[in-house]
Formats: structure tokens, C-alpha cells, sequence
């Protein structure tokens, strides 16, 4: 049975967009979409499909926006999950609707396939949902026939003595069952809880996850000096097109496995991915002064892991990633976004304009802004190669990262 899922946008082309994206999906009856214009008419088709789980929902829109959207579905007594779609500079609005609910979010412009993966990975997640639902209620029903179960023979057991007897060894006999059970859940609650400090510690750096189980919050702070590095693949969406989603999940994780290695290997933060590009940074959520140059040697060790990669994917005969790497350094503020999905997130100008030095980047390259030159000209050999006009900064000048002095 096809999955089917509500899209919400006042964008005239952007059903057409869904349904050529999709149309093989849905030819074969995996899912199938509907549509609304706003939040008021969301709603009608929630009330008038209840097989509806999952909702994508454009913030910004007339009569009832995406955040009130999320506030009704909230009110409703189904196991929906909500996916928020917003401009990627939009983060206030999306810490909001997480907030109140949401499950997930996407920026714009939408990248197909960030989408598709994030709706297969909330698809998943309301199957669980439904699931342990389903099993909870099977859970209620069996204990209350044991309960009753148990009431039928302690009845027989006062009108016979031999009875009496018997049911007294039976029921010592689930008193030793039910107390290993009982030792079993602790024994699994432990290990869950284990897996769960690992969970927190994969998903937010150490300081902050201490900060967050010690006072159920973390607050935002602002860093005068933090180097941001962007990597991103060349050509990802023309060789995604030739790999399987198999293959090319496989590759990238391969990929960025080794990215986390390095960066980790140089006291660098990674903060997150979106798609195929890789967000770190170096210089939180500790302070130090040492950032520049920790990030930078990192940036060099990725391009010449990525150089290795490279040939051995040519000798394979398999499609090649090459990378582009952008750095700047400058003030930050860093911070937990969501409340029922945590995520360590950073801001700032210094942000945006690492991505502008990784865009105006040549494949195979590390390019760096003219503020963290000016912190590592001692340390590396960099070749001056022009200005770009960067918002909010005027002309800033970039350098290629040659090698180590």
C-alpha cells in the first residue's frame, strides 16, 4: 500500500515540481501525494485522509501559516510527523516549529534528494511509532487475561485445599519468572543508557551534552574566534545519477567516515551535513587559539585523503568525488536548535562567507578568506588569487593553501 503524504506550499509550480520528482515512486505504488496551499486547507485534507502520517509544510503562507500548521497538527490524535521547509538563514522560524512538534526540517531552495532521504528516514519513524502503539495496546490486552487468569485459579484454589497447594507452587514458580524478567530490564535499561550517553555524545560535542544532562538546556554562546571549513563534492548530482542509492549512500558515507576521523584527529568540531557538503569548525565549543592552523591542517589531510580516493576509484573504474574546500575565520554564535531533536548549530557572517570561500573554491583546492591568512601566513604557503565582493564585507581578499612551511 502506497505511503501518502501531504505536501503544504502557495508555490504554484511546486506540486508539478513533487510529482515529476517522484513519478516513478509513484507509478509504482510506493506513495502518493496530496496537496494544500496553506495550513486551513492542510487540515481539511487531514481530516478527509486519517491514512496521512506525514506532512511537509512550507513556513510562510497565507491564511494559516506552517507554524500554526504545526500547532494543529499537535492538537490532533494521530501519529503524524511534521517536516518544516524555510530558508536555511530562517533559523529562528525552524527552532520554533521544532518546538511545537516538528520532526524534521529542509532549507530552500529543496534539494530532491535531502528530501527524499529525509522523508524515507520520518517514514521510518512513524512506522516505529505505529508499531510500538499497536504493540503497547496487544501488551495491555495480554496482561489483563493474565491478571484475570490468575483471579479464575486462586477462586478454585479456596474451595479445594489440594488446589491451594498447587496454585501456591505456580505461583512461586511466575513470582521467579517475573524477578528475572525484572533483573533482564534492568540489565537492558543499563545498556540503553549507555547507548544512549554514546547516542548524545555523537550528536553534540562533550561540553555541551554535559551542559544539556545536567540542566536540561544548553545556552547559546558567542565565539570571537572560530575558523569555519566547508567541503562540498563537484558534479555530485550528475554522478548521483549514474550510482545506485545504495552505491551512492555508501560512498559518501565512506567518505565523510574519514572526514570525521581527521577532524577529530585535529580537535575540530564537525557540525553538521547537508547533502554532500560537510560543515566544520575549529574553535569551539572550547575556545583556543590554535583554530586556524588546527583547521587548516585538517582541510589538507581531506584533500589529500580525497587524492587517494581518487585514484583508487579510477583504477576501479567507478565514478570520482573531487572536493572543494572553503575557510574563513572570524566571531561566531553557536547553540542547540530543537526540542525534541537536538541539533548543535553555528551563525554568523564568518559562517556564510566560509561558504562563499568554498564556492568560489577550484576543484581540488583549499581557499581561505584574507582574515585567516592573516592568522596563518607563518605556518603555510599560500598563493594570493584576487578578491570577491562578499555581503556585509565589502572586498575580501582569498589565498589557496599551498602546503605546510
Amino acid at each position: 500500500m502506497a505511503e501518502r503524504l501531504l505536501f503544504v506550499d502557495d508555490e504554484p509550480d511546486m506540486e508539478e515540481l513533487v510529482r515529476q520528482r517522484f513519478r516513478k515512486q509513484m507509478k509504482e505504488g510506493l506513495y502518493d501525494f496530496e496537496f494544500a496551499q496553506n495550513g486551513r486547507l492542510a487540515l481539511d485534507k487531514l481530516r478527509l485522509h486519517p491514512e496521512i502520517n506525514m506532512v511537509i509544510t512550507d513556513i510562510n503562507m497565507p491564511e494559516m501559516d506552517g507554524l500554526t500548521l504545526v500547532a494543529e497538527i499537535g492538537k490532533l490524535n494521530r501519529p503524524i510527523r511534521t517536516v518544516v521547509v524555510s530558508a536555511y538563514g530562517d533559523m529562528q522560524n525552524i527552532h520554533k516549529a521544532m518546538n511545537n512538534g516538528a520532526f524534521d526540517f529542509l532549507t530552500k531552495p529543496i534539494d530532491f534528494q535531502d528530501f527524499e532521504t529525509t522523508m524515507v528516514k520520518t517514514l521510518e519513524a512513524i512506522n516505529v511509532h505505529i508499531h510500538s502503539i499497536r504493540t503497547e495496546k496487544e501488551l495491555g490486552v495480554e496482561k489483563i487475561a493474565r491478571l484475570e487468569a490468575q483471579e479464575d485459579a486462586l477462586r478454585h484454589a479456596e474451595e479445594n485445599a489440594r488446589l491451594i497447594s498447587e496454585q501456591n507452587v505456580i505461583l512461586e514458580r511466575k513470582v521467579e519468572e517475573r524477578t528475572r524478567q525484572l533483573e533482564e530490564q534492568n540489565r537492558l535499561t543499563m545498556e540503553e543508557k549507555e547507548r544512549s550517553e554514546i547516542l548524545l555524545l555523537n550528536i553534540l560535542p562533550f561540553e555541551t551534552a554535559q551542559e544539556l544532562k545536567l540542566t536540561g538546556k544548553a545556552v547559546a554562546r558567542h565565539f570571537p574566534q572560530v575558523t569555519v571549513m566547508f567541503t562540498d563534492f563537484k558534479g555530485f548530482t550528475m554522478i548521483a545519477e549514474k550510482l545506485s542509492p545504495q552505491e551512492l549512500v555508501a560512498e559518501i558515507d565512506e567518505c565523510f567516515k574519514m572526514f570525521d576521523e581527521i577532524t577529530h584527529k585535529f580537535n575540530v568540531e564537525k557540525i553538521k551535513t547537508i547533502g554532500d557538503a560537510y560543515m566544520a569548525a575549529g574553535g569551539l565549543p572550547v575556545g583556543n587559539d590554535s583554530n586556524p592552523v588546527d583547521v587548516i591542517n585538517a582541510a589538507l589531510e581531506i584533500q589529500q585523503y580525497m587524492e587517494r580516493h581518487k585514484g583508487d576509484q579510477l583504477r576501479k573504474g567507478k565514478p570520482v568525488f573531487e572536493i572543494r574546500i572553503g575557510i574563513n575565520t572570524g566571531p561566531v554564535v553557536a547553540g542547540i536548535v530543537g526540542h525534541k531533536k537536538f541539533a548543535y548549530d553555528i551563525w554568523g557572517d564568518t559562517v556564510n562567507l566560509a561558504a562563499r570561500m568554498e564556492s568560489s573554491c577550484g576543484t581540488g583546492q583549499v581557499n581561505i578568506s584574507s582574515s585567516t591568512y592573516e592568522l596563518i601566513k607563518d605556518h603555510f604557503r599560500c598563493t594570493y588569487r584576487g578578491e570577491i565582493d562578499a555581503k556585509n564585507k565589502g572586498m575580501v581578499g582569498m589565498y589557496y593553501v599551498d602546503g605546510v612551511n
